[in-house]
């Protein structure tokens, strides 16, 4: 009876092993992925949240590298209100690798970090009225590596017109824009300037005067990017189609404005989860220029598993481009 016990846990032990292991993984055989991949995406689930009352939006941006791969990071924005403990907006991002199979797509996330970026002003009973530039920078509170591997990944499929994704757990991801490929020519101010493109965002909600100071007839939006990393005050934008430019940069978040309407024409209404583009000319042809020190810092990043020896071996083919 004994025995018959022992190999029943066996083979208990054996099948929810194969069920642990056995995850996601590609159908067809891998395949260059599809340029027009990249971009800025929301999660359907976000409007679903805003219409609940709550802050809480969830994003994935899939940037091309200079090698002609994919990297992507999800990130989950949350505004928090308490009673006890100091009110916050906690990031949470998860960033990896893609693999693709024409549209059959494979996500495998290889590290993980939580932010804190705690608020420290007047406690208004609408946390959408808290003053944007009472907040502190974002604090990393935690972060893992996780080992690529068979069975680790997460399945999708990019749609036939290429601008949602579809995952296997039934989440949509709705792209913001057009793709981000090449570089754009933006003019700020009396400069124009080239950068890469690979900006995009999405409103969030109004600002009133308690939030961010109001000038007459012009509209003020909190706004979550793919990344702000070149985003300047100033730069000309399109907010659902209108013009408009970007007021203030923090990290990951912006507040931009329309510009002024004129006499007695009505301002557009914009609705939470607009798009937000840059107004200049795309060359999709053109190179990324982040294919040197930036593109590698960013995956030692994203990739705790990078060996020594490919770590020299990159910085050995960036000095040779001097």
């Amino acid at each position: 009876m004994f025995r018959n016990r022992f190999k029943i846990n066996v083979l208990l032990l054996t099948v929810f092993a194969i069920i642990w292991n056995c995850g996601d993984s590609l159908r067809g055989k891998p395949t260059p992925a599809i340029p027009e991949l990249a971009g800025f995406y929301v999660n359907e689930k976000s409007k679903e949240w805003f219409d609940k009352g709550k802050i809480k939006i969830q994003t994935l941006w899939i940037r091309r590298t200079a090698k002609g791969e994919m990297e992507f990071s999800t990130a989950i924005l949350t505004r928090l209100q308490f009673s006890i403990s100091e009110n916050r907006e906690e990031l949470r991002i998860k960033s990896g690798k893609l693999e693709t199979s024409d549209r059959e797509l494979l996500f495998f996330e290889t590290i993980a970090k939580e932010f804190h970026r705690n608020y420290h002003g007047y406690n208004t009973q609408d946390p959408k009225s808290w003053s944007v530039r009472s907040f502190g920078p974002f604090i990393k509170v935690k972060e893992f590596g996780k080992l690529l591997g068979e069975g680790t990944g997460r399945s999708a499929e990019l749609s036939q017109d290429k601008s949602s994704i579809v995952f296997s757990n039934g989440d949509v991801y709705r792209r913001i824009g057009n793709p981000l490929l090449g570089r754009i020519s933006i003019n700020v101010g009396k400069f124009k300037k080239t950068i890469d493109n690979d900006i995009a965002g999405v409103i969030l909600f109004p600002l009133d005067a308690e939030a961010f100071p109001q000038t007459e007839g012009k509209q003020n939006f909190f706004a979550m990017f793919s990344t702000t990393d070149t985003l300047a005050v100033g730069t000309p934008i399109r907010i659902a189609e209108f013009p408009g430019q970007v007021q203030e940069v923090f990290e990951h978040v912006a507040v931009v404005e329309l510009n002024k309407t004129k006499p007695g024409i009505a301002a557009p209404k914009i609705q939470n989860l607009s798009s937000v583009i840059l107004d200049g000319v795309v060359d999709s042809k053109t190179i990324s220029q982040k294919e040197s020190t930036d593109e590698l810092i960013r995956r030692l990043k994203q990739d705790p598993n990078v060996s020594k020896e490919e770590l020299i071996r990159e910085l050995e083919k960036l000095k040779n481009k001097e």
